[in-house]
């Protein structure tokens, strides 16, 4: 058995006992049921290291066995000593130590002879080989490891780029995060880039904070409500009218002046009197918004008090029942994005679009039928509604003309007209 097979040997055997590792850990803590513990060796770049490094991917290959701890990091795997390191060991295949001086290497054109081919947009860890090259850019969704040589530009989405000191890069470098040891080439730029949609920058926002913002906002939402149905029920049913007549000229009309919010603040300003009225323009897209979400809730309370309540109810108890409905979406939102395991934080993901896309309804429309029904305080009429009441229109009948007294009563003489 040759050396190389020998150490491939190895490097199957150690990636066995840390996956027993990993999978006896995990009986202790469910939150780490996919990492491995082991011990590192003390290096320059990281003098004190954790005696229990968890490892959160193990990758096997022809150079030996590597390993990313939970901060990212890249760790190597010594056979000699029998424990990881933070750096690559020198070994038969070309991976040098990190005091490596490059005296003795090939110039790239002449030990890059194995021409390699990377499929764009790849999920799993690409790595190009000492003596590997790719003529084109590269393309990926996980990590990019380059000790070869690579003509074009690398890329990473959501992970880190590797240059080591054998690798080389023509064009440019962007990933979240870069690393280039020393004698790495890149003639381009390096670029560092944020990950999309992270799962992280998003729980980090809806977490309890979130959650205390969500409840919030329903308590003021179902006390302006209460005032505006107490104070405000007949204007509040016009609108509610105007809303399903014309849903979505009301929906289309409150989206474009929400768009217009900038263009109609300069033009209150360039007025010396709309100046002063500039800070009321708020307030009334503010009233509005709670018009159109009061008036969503009354009519989700109405199906609420029909189908399960039996029974017809107030419009205080339908607007009360079907604004907490509503924004319990938003605290559920809260709180699946507030959890720590990725399943809740797909549904909570998955639920704020949802209740982007619900909530724009009830804010567009209400902004909407606010304008078209001057804020409830008049009915509309749409243009064909009036076309229709012109075309069957009923002329006013004329009165009744006046009896001759001398047709009805024949035989009296007629009255005098000096009395």
């Amino acid at each position: 058995m040759n050396r190389n097979n020998k150490t491939l040997l190895r490097a199957v055997c150690l990636g066995l006992i840390l996956l027993l590792q990993g999978t006896a850990h995990s009986q202790n803590d469910t939150t780490k049921d996919t990492a491995a513990t082991a011990t590192v060796a003390v290096s320059e770049t990281n003098p004190h290291p954790p005696e229990n490094l968890i490892f959160t991917e193990i990758h096997l290959s022809d150079e030996g066995v590597s390993a990313v701890d939970t901060s990212g990091q890249e760790w190597y795997y010594d056979f000699t000593q029998n424990q990881f390191i933070e750096e690559p060991i020198a070994s038969e295949q070309g991976t040098k130590s990190k005091d490596w001086s490059g005296a003795d290497e090939l110039p790239i054109e002449e030990r890059c002879t194995e021409k390699r081919e990377v499929k764009p947009f790849e999920r799993s860890s690409v790595l190009i080989g000492y003596d590997e090259y790719v003529d084109g850019d590269i393309i990926a969704i996980g990590r990019v490891t380059v000790k070869g040589w690579v003509k074009g530009d690398v890329k990473s989405i959501y992970n880190r780029v590797l240059v080591t000191e054998t690798g080389r890069v023509d064009g440019n470098i962007e990933a979240p995060k870069i690393r280039l040891k020393k004698g790495a080439i890149v003639l381009g730029d390096t670029i560092s880039t944020g990950t999309p949609l992270d799962l992280k920058d998003i729980t980090e926002t809806f977490s309890a904070d979130g959650l205390i913002v969500a409840i919030v906002f329903t308590i003021v939402i179902i006390f302006f409500g209460f005032i505006i149905v107490t104070l405000m029920p007949q204007q509040l049913n016009r609108l509610e009218n105007c809303t399903k007549k014309h849903p979505m000229k009301s929906y289309t009309l409150g989206f474009l002046f929400i768009l217009l919010i900038p263009l109609i603040i300069v033009l209150f300003v360039i007025t010396i009197i709309g100046i002063l009225l500039v800070p009321f323009i708020p307030l009334l897209y503010f009233f509005a918004m709670l018009l159109g979400i009061i008036s969503f809730g009354n009519r989700i309370g109405k199906v609420v008090s029909s189908r399960l309540l039996d029974g017809s109810h107030s419009l205080l108890f339908n607007s009360f029942i079907g604004t907490c409905l509503f924004m319990a979406l938003w605290i559920m939102v809260a709180i699946l994005l507030g959890q720590q395991d990725t399943t809740s934080q797909g549904f909570g993901i998955a639920l704020l679009v949802l209740s982007i896309i619900i909530t724009s309804y009830p804010v567009c429309t209400g902004i909407g039928a606010s304008l078209l029904t001057r804020f409830g305080f008049r009915e509309h009429i749409s243009w064909q509604e009036r076309q229709f009441l012109r075309e069957n229109d009923v002329p006013t009948p004329s009165p009744r003309p006046l009896h001759n007294h001398q047709n009805n009563f024949p035989n009296q003489p007629p009255p005098d007209p000096r009395n």
